[in-house]
């Protein structure tokens, strides 16, 4: 889960209200029902922004508006396609995100901290409603945004680029009224078809869709064909392309998140604790993420990986069972519950990877059962010579006996990636759009306690500027995104007075933040329980039972 990574933006209608401190959004969300009593329905955007969609269904159905009235009964089996015409796109803001947070105290520290840098900013309020009326789920979401509004994407990427020694920020979209156009879904093998200028709901035991996209900028990135159950949604988009929701309990939610962000192969105990974790992520990401749109959570690194009913399995589908309802608590308060592939040997805090405020729980620990003292990972001769050494961690699966379905994890504990000088110098540029000229020197600038970068200088032969932070260095130095932010800098040769390569020596894989993975299958195979394994990586945590 890459809580930073890019993500296309649909978006549901919302009506705007200006306050004196606070700019209020009320949006028209839709009323998900859940067939289990007491259990959430959660919204899952499963396809974004697509000019044509592909589905396949084994038996007749009925497609529903979203009132439930029938728009067209007895549809026959087969593959179905949708596509757009006449589309009209509505129009859009563009504003660049600095912060959102459930707490309105933690926005106005926000605030205050980019008035400090010189950037003029408004908050704004989300109401998420009465749907989610649960113990210890927050109701408003408050989003800082900077004044200044561009009318292009362009024009708002230029000028975040601009301000990437000041702030790292999101550019985020704001629509001006609603899309039109038809919707038109033909069976390709009957030649069925009919037409919709509204959104069609769908609900079968098992739909199978097309092309859907996986890992979005990230080595892995991929498109595959998945199924579903549920309540799946096709909605004319405010870009005048389709969305397609999948609405289903939050439980069986988790049953399609555990294999799809950890292999079913894994110890048991780590897959409960992958259960709790990804509840917990769910609920306390609701509006954080997807505050104007036609669903709850995306289904991909954004928010957490999704895949419907492809990965299930009789194991983790056990473990979401087992440890149904159970949440992580901090002082009468839901946790967030980050989470990472392999730390490389030690956690990292939250507020030093995002605009957020520390979080108790969320303190980066040494990844071992026995802490050492001593070990500042912020020094650079320290870091070089712990990420050189390979120390002893949970996930540090180059030795010993480990569970086999770890293996895999091996080349992410400790990583090399060389470049040559006009190879990151394109890289850079591309990805920052800076005109640094040739490139002398990568600096760091600030690291965490786990030795990840919060701020590197890139150093050019005409001017230099400061990257911040982890996730932007990381999509900085790499075509996808780097395994992680946790590296060191080896120059090697000359050419015209210039470093004929850069070599950067890593460990782990991910933001770091929260449960380590990997480290999490370890402490399984090693005997420890999921709650144990969980009070490890996020300190000072109670387990509570939201409901049964």
């Amino acid at each position: 889960m890459e809580p930073n990574s890019n993500s296309k933006w649909s978006f549901m209608v919302c009506s705007l209200v200006i306050t004196s401190t606070l700019l209020a959004f009320s949006c028209k969300a839709p009323q998900p029902r859940s067939a289990e009593r007491g259990v959430p329905a959660i919204r899952v955007g499963i396809v974004e922004e697509r000019e044509s969609v592909e589905f396949k269904i084994d038996s007749r159905f009925t497609f529903r508006n979203h009132a439930g009235g029938a728009i067209s009964r007895n549809a026959p089996a087969g593959h179905w396609r949708i596509e757009v015409f006449k589309a009209r796109p509505a129009d859009f803001q563009y504003r660049l995100a600095v912060g959102t947070t459930k707490d309105r105290y933690e926005a106005e520290e926000i605030a205050d901290f980019m008035s400090r840098k010189g950037l003029s900013v408004e908050t704004r309020r989300y109401r998420i409603g009465g749907r989610f009326a649960l113990r210890y789920l927050h109701k408003i979401v408050y989003q800082v945004v900077l004044r200044k509004a561009f009318r292009s994407e362009v024009a708002a990427r230029a000028f975040r680029t601009s301000i990437l020694d000041q702030t790292n920020s999101e550019i985020v979209r704001w629509p001006k009224g609603k899309a039109r156009g038809t919707l038109r879904f033909s069976n390709l093998d009957t030649g069925d078809s009919f037409d919709a200028r509204e959104t069609v709901r769908l609900d079968v035991p098992r739909v199978e869709v097309a092309d859907v996209d996986v890992g979005s900028g990230f080595h892995w990135e991929r498109s595959e064909r998945r199924t579903y159950s549920g309540t799946l949604e096709f909605v004319l988009d405010a870009t005048g392309h389709i969305t397609v929701v999948n609405e289903l309990s939050l439980e069986n939610y988790i049953r399609g998140v555990v294999p799809s962000e950890m292999p079913a192969s894994f110890p048991f105990e780590a897959l409960k604790a992958q259960a709790v974790t990804a509840r917990v992520e769910a609920l306390a990401k609701i509006g954080l993420r997807h505050p104007v749109q036609a669903f709850d959570l995306c289904d991909d690194v954004h928010c957490q990986a999704f895949s419907g009913t492809t990965k299930h399995s009789g194991v983790t589908d056990r473990a979401v069972s087992e440890t149904r309802g159970l949440l992580m608590v901090h002082k009468n308060k839901l946790t967030e519950a980050f989470y990472a592939g392999v730390c490389g040997g030690h956690t990292e805090n939250n507020d030093n990877v995002w605009i957020m405020n520390a979080k108790p729980f969320l303190r980066g620990v040494p990844d071992r059962k026995r802490r050492r003292s001593g070990d500042n990972l912020k020094n650079e001769r320290n870091l070089k010579r712990w990420l050189d050494r390979k120390p002893a961690a949970f996930c540090n699966t180059t030795g010993g006996k480990i569970p086999a379905s770890v293996n895999y994890s091996k080349k992410y504990f400790r990583w090399r990636v060389e470049y040559t000088r006009s190879q990151l110098e394109r890289i850079i540029r591309r990805k920052t759009g800076e005109a640094f000229g040739n490139l002398k020197d990568l600096r760091p600038v600030e690291r965490g306690v786990s030795g990840r970068l919060i701020q590197l200088e890139i150093v050019g032969t005409k001017r230099r500027f400061t990257i911040g932070k982890e996730l932007a260095i990381r999509q900085a130095l790499s075509d996808k995104t780097l395994f992680s932010a946790s590296f060191y800098v080896e120059k090697k040769g000359q050419s015209s007075g210039l470093p004929a390569k850069f070599v950067l020596h890593g460990g782990g894989w991910g933001h770091g933040v929260g449960m380590c993975q990997v480290g999490a299958a370890v402490m399984a195979h090693r005997g420890h329980k999921f709650d144990q394994i969980l009070t490890h990586y996020y300190q000072g945590v109670f387990l509570d039972k939201l409901y049964r």
